[in-house]
């Protein structure tokens, strides 16, 4: 047996490519391909002769849908152009072709071209066939046998190449440095662009090729990644283990797919007259009836055409309206008419979704195992599920589990009640509500489905509930968030299910206020009716899923998709694992600081009376102002629109410059209240009954250029400029035999700078490790670096600082001290010994005019919708924020990437060091008491290198690590 597998799909599209547009001249129908394909389909016939003739023969297709791999990888071959327009009609044509020259036409809906073809090849193999699959397609290679008894045949000619060329096994070793057998596992180490599968950044064919020719495969790979000697190559593997596992998937074919001809009907049958010419008489092909007619000696004419092909164009199999407006489209965009395709399909799938309609009657209540093990098979069957927890609360360190939703696709929902109480309305509550599962037992019949990386996990905010389900033991694998899609897309302009489901989907959800109530009356989750609950919950889970729909095209049509998948989703868990640690504060420490700030601000307030000559309340800005205003008659105040005087810390510290001593007093009261009201005070009802440690929440998704957020506590706002501030840092310990370590990025933002702008003089200081301030100074002033002033060098770091927020003369003169004259030709002097920074500033304004936002060096976009106000005020603020936005936004992209290293680079050093906290450039740790000397390289280390390799900065980045008891020593 020889077998001859074509590849129909392939020799359509070289076929469009490779001749001109021809058209049906009766109807002008297009049919340019379809004589291609009737060309090359002849032409194969006779070039396989002799020994290479096949015995049997069958021409395989692509079936226009999505297959089990979109399943697998819902972004897989999303961002291939839908087909050109004037395809569309020709292929089923090409199908009829197939028939007309008496050769099997296949194809299966779920399944590609190439799973047919390895199933048949795996069928033909068994019976100890030969095979032959025409085709140049690297996803074919996997299936060469050594023995020569499967090869691929590449029928597209090629320049100093024989018109045809046959691949075999060293054919394969050449492109991808393995044999046949291994090939999948190279792919899915340097993925494929074409198709959309990740495999592992930074890793080529070259690498992955050295790197299975070592291990043998993936799992063996992934499982030895210590003994990889290239830190960077040895990162990206651990960070990116399950996009490899996915990848392998993706790639694999799938040899048993369940093909309905068998093999025996695919034997090689002689052409039919009375089939082939009615098909070309209906195309109106006319010069190959002629030449086919001599040479099977028959009359085309005895043969009347085809009426159903000759009456009208077939309706192409599988396609539909959608796909035709994206194949028009594609073409329209092509000659610059029209959005790309990419674009196209996130708009179509946006209508499509959008003209669901949202029924609370579709909705399940799931009461038993039964029922539950439904949902999971429905999970299992489509590959993913959108799922949202339900809790009696915000905090998912203290809040109860009380149920779980689900839903497997735009319109379908359930709730999996677990926790309600009787008495709904009573605030009381009473004891657990009937038709619930019990807790433990519906978790360990959901803990497989959680934990399979295959199936994918939507959620809306997935940290809160990676929080909630790590309480009870339930570990989450693959999973993508609709906040953070949102957050990668748009910047913080969308937080909240409402605000995501009103804008995109036109639909607003039930209200949590009007379920719960508000003030004294409002009740937890667990006090909701069963009923109620399952509503909210389930529309919670069938919107998450319609605004993935709608959310995760626009990854790809608008170039977000690496922002997304290698910084804002693997940062989710590394960020819920730091809330559910904590850090350990001393209780006694923040009393002793709270008594002695209370007597200073009670001495100061005091003080203030004594100044201002009577007693008043320091904490009214109206009676500040009044007192220093109109009584003592102070220059320089100016009023709020309410008519008040402005007594804010600005106006404050201008005043206590001049040697106002009440105003010096204020700010230092206020001050010191400040850090008892928020830190000394307030830090105790922070510490967690059940862990003794305080737990912050960070918030991923609210800063516009990527910095992270810290809420209930506020960490990130401890004043470190301040002895005071300090202080409260000291409360902040390692427990009994361990030891903090703080690691913080050294001037950051300022290498950034030299970096994108480009200053030779600034990159050159950094790699010397000189004191940049002091540098910066000597170029601006002439005066040496040695016994320098510290006034002068004062005065070079705040206009470095400060150019890099857009500082105007006003600000730095007012920051320094000094005349706005003066400020400004310190701004001249900057720019000209450094004329990078004016350009780079200059076009950062020029792009936000002309595009509304900015980038980092890793691509996120930063938004500024105001860009060109009409407001001068408002036009002025984004020119300055334009600037920093970049710098900023860099920094932080840094620091997350170093923060999702951080886990595996100290596992693979085999520590069991813990990350605990991030403010702003600086991480905090928790390390066993005398093991500081060898975690800190592996912090500084992967902290430095964060950047690559997909950015190579022309600086060094440095990394200053010391460890202490307490946070402030450590610092």
């Amino acid at each position: 047996m020889h077998l001859v597998l074509v590849d129909g799909s392939g020799f359509i599209f070289r076929a469009f490519h490779a001749l001109p547009q021809l058209t049906r001249k009766s109807d002008k129908l297009p049919v340019g391909s379809v004589i291609g394909f009737c060309n090359m389909i002849w032409k194969l016939g006779e070039d396989l002769a002799g020994d290479d003739a096949p015995t049997h023969m069958a021409v395989v297709f692509d079936y226009s849908s999505k297959t089990f791999r979109d399943e697998i990888y819902a972004e897989y071959k999303q961002h291939r152009p839908p087909a050109p327009e004037e395809l569309v009609p020709q292929f089923p044509l090409t199908r009829a072709a197939t028939r007309a020259y008496g050769l099997p036409s296949i194809e299966m809906e779920g399944y590609e071209a190439d799973d047919i073809i390895a199933t048949y090849t795996a069928l033909a193999k068994d019976v100890g066939g030969k095979v032959t699959i025409v085709s140049s397609d690297k996803d074919l290679m996997q299936l060469v046998e050594p023995d020569g008894s499967v090869r691929l045949l590449d029928t597209i000619p090629r320049p100093g190449q024989p018109p045809l060329r046959w691949i075999g096994s060293d054919e394969v070793f050449a492109k991808f440095g393995v044999g046949p057998d291994k090939v999948i596992e190279v792919q899915a180490l340097c993925g494929d662009a074409v198709d959309n599968v990740p495999g592992v950044p930074g890793i080529g064919v070259k690498t992955a090729a050295e790197l299975i020719n070592t291990f043998g495969d993936i799992e063996t790979l992934l499982s030895r990644t210590a003994e990889i000697k290239q830190p960077k190559r040895r990162e990206a593997l651990e960070t990116n283990a399950e996009l490899a596992r996915i990848s392998k998937r993706l790639v694999t074919l799938n040899r048993e797919t369940p093909v309905e001809l068998p093999l025996e009907e695919l034997v090689r049958q002689p052409v039919e007259p009375a089939k082939l010419f009615p098909f070309l008489k209906a195309m109106e092909f006319f010069a190959i009836s002629k030449r086919l007619g001599t040479l099977l000696d028959a009359d085309p004419e005895a043969w009347p055409a085809d009426p159903e092909l000759a009456a009208k164009p077939a309706e192409p199999i599988g396609f539909d309206n959608n796909a035709r407006a994206e194949a028009r489209a594609a073409r329209q965009s092509a000659e610059g008419r029209a959005d790309s395709a990419p674009v196209l399909h996130a708009k179509l799938e946006h209508e499509k979704i959008k003209a669901i309609p949202l029924d609370h009657s579709k909705y399940e209540i799931i009461r038993d195992a039964a029922h539950l093990a439904r949902w999971i098979d429905a999970a299992y069957a489509e590959g993913i599920v959108a799922t949202d927890t339900e809790t009696t609360g915000l905090d998912n360190q203290t809040a109860d589990l009380v149920g779980i939703s689900f839903s497997t696709g735009p319109g379908n929902g359930a709730y999996l009640p677990l926790g309600h109480t009787e008495g709904h309305g009573d605030l009381l509550g009473g004891g657990m509500a009937e038709g619930q599962m019990d807790l433990r037992a519906a978790l360990d019949q959901l803990k497989p489905l959680f934990a399979d990386r295959s199936i994918l996990k939507i959620f809306h905010n997935v940290k809160y509930d990676l929080g909630i389900l790590a309480r009870y033991g339930i570990e989450v694998r693959s999973f993508d968030d609709n906040l953070l899609l949102s957050y990668s897309l748009d910047g913080p302009q969308f937080n909240t299910m409402g605000e995501l489901s009103d804008h995109w989907l036109g639909l607003a959800g039930m209200s949590i206020k009007e379920l719960l109530g508000t003030g004294k009356t409002q009740k937890t989750f667990a006090q909701v009716s069963i009923e109620d609950a399952a509503k909210y919950a389930a529309e919670d889970a069938d919107l998450t899923f319609r605004l993935w729909k709608v959310l995760k095209p626009r990854l790809v049509a608008e170039n977000m998709t690496t922002l997304y998948e290698t910084i804002e989703r693997p940062l989710a868990p590394v960020l819920a694992r730091m809330e559910g640690r904590g850090i350990t504060v001393d209780r006694q420490i923040l009393s002793r600081l709270s008594g002695d700030f209370a007597q200073r601000a009670a001495a100061l307030e005091a003080e203030a009376y004594e100044l201002a000559g009577g007693n008043f309340n320091l904490g009214s800005p109206k009676q500040l102002g009044e007192i220093l205003f109109d009584r003592m008659g102070l220059p320089g105040g100016t009023k709020t629109k309410t008519g008040a005087w402005s007594t804010g810390a600005d106006v404050l510290e201008d005043l206590a410059t001049q040697g106002i001593p009440l105003a010096r007093t204020i700010v230092d009261w206020r001050q010191l209240t400040k850090l008892m009201g928020t830190y000394t005070d307030a830090l105790p009802s922070y510490i967690n009954p059940r862990t003794g440690r305080v737990h912050t929440t960070y918030s991923q998704h609210s800063v516009l250029t990527g910095r992270l957020s810290s809420n209930d506590p506020n960490l990130q706002n401890i004043p470190v400029r301040t002895e005071d501030g300090r202080k409260i840092r000291t409360a902040f310990v390692a427990p009994s035999g361990k030891t903090l370590i703080s690691a913080d990025y050294s001037q950051i933002e300022l290498r950034i700078l030299a970096h994108i702008a480009d200053i030779q003089a600034l990159k050159d200081a950094f790699e010397e490790g000189l004191d940049i301030h002091a540098m910066t100074a000597s170029e601006m002033f002439g005066v040496p670096v040695e016994g320098m002033p510290s006034e002068v060098r004062r005065r070079a770091k705040a206009i470095n600082f400060g150019i890099i927020y857009g500082i105007s003369a006003f600000g730095l003169a007012n920051q320094l001290g000094i005349e706005r004259s003066e400020a400004g030709e310190y701004i001249k002097t900057y720019f000209a010994r450094f004329p990078g920074i004016q350009d780079y500033m200059a076009e950062q304004r020029r792009k936000v005019k002309a595009d509304g936002y900015v980038e980092t060096i890793f691509g996120r976009k930063v938004n500024f919708p105001n860009a060109n106000s009409s407001h001068p005020a408002e036009r002025s603020f984004v020119e300055r924020a334009s600037i920093n936005a970049p710098i900023q936004g860099s920094a932080a992209d840094i620091i997350r990437r170093a923060m999702i290293r951080m886990e595996p680079a100290l596992k693979a050093a085999g520590s069991d060091a813990t990350m605990l906290l991030q403010v702003h450039d600086e991480l905090i740790f928790e390390v066993d008491e005398g093991k500081e000397d060898g975690v800190i390289p592996v912090i500084v280390k992967t902290m430095e290198n964060a950047s690559e390799p997909a950015v190579r900065l022309t600086v060094p980045i440095k990394v200053d690590a010391h460890a202490a008891r307490d946070w402030d020593g450590a610092h």
